[in-house]
């Protein structure tokens, strides 16, 4: 296997940007292969004790679909205006959910102890980057959601599992790029206005 440079690596870093457009899974499908990969280089993440905390659901044919039915109602409930009422917002919320190439889940496992949750929660979010880095290389973007849907009961029944167990804590949304995505130059402070070296 060929190294990547650390110039290399930087640039990937830096070049990633949320995804919220993708292409059409209809003619630029994302390989299971890539997906397989991208969950590969996540479950590689630092994690303290190896807790490995992290639960991956990928969602596909009726399950999907009973989850699109809980993103769109959860939507409509918060967005209904008089100039698009329930209805209305719910078929487009099902409309954009339909859009979305891939959707993974990702649940946090529930340690006793408060110290180890909070360890493994970033954990879980380091497992994240990774996931979202590899897809990037692999010119595939995500959008690491945490919206309404994780807090449904009707998703954790959906999923068969136990919130007092597992906490979901991002819904990510997988596709093809679709160019620009969110072209916008980031912007970061400079490392000296956050770090400090002390002697």
């Amino acid at each position: 296997m060929q190294a990547i440079s650390a110039i290399q690596l930087l640039d990937l870093i830096q070049s990633r940007r949320t995804c919220y457009q993708f292409a059409s899974a209809d003619t630029d499908p994302v390989a299971e292969e890539a997906l397989l990969l991208c969950l590969e280089a996540a479950i590689w993440a630092p994690n303290h004790k190896l807790t490995q905390p992290w639960r991956f659901w990928q969602l596909k044919g009726q399950t999907r679909n009973h989850l699109a039915e809980i993103y769109a109602h959860n939507r409509a409930k918060k967005k209904a205006t008089d100039h698009c009422d329930y209805e209305c917002i719910y078929h487009k919320a099902l409309d954009k959910f339909a859009r979305i190439p891939e959707i993974i889940l990702v649940g946090q496992v529930l340690a006793e102890e408060a110290t180890t949750r909070k360890e493994d929660y970033a954990a879980c979010c380091c497992a994240i980057q990774n996931f979202q880095l590899m897809a990037w290389g692999q010119q595939i973007g995500v959008q690491w959601s945490t919206g309404p849907i994780l807090q449904d009961p009707r998703t954790y029944e959906l999923l068969a599992i136990d919130s007092a167990d597992i906490e979901l804590i991002g819904a990510l949304y997988i596709g093809r790029l679709k160019e620009p995505c969110n072209p916008v130059p980031a912007r970061r402070k400079p490392v000296e206005a956050v770090f400090a070296q002390l002697d």
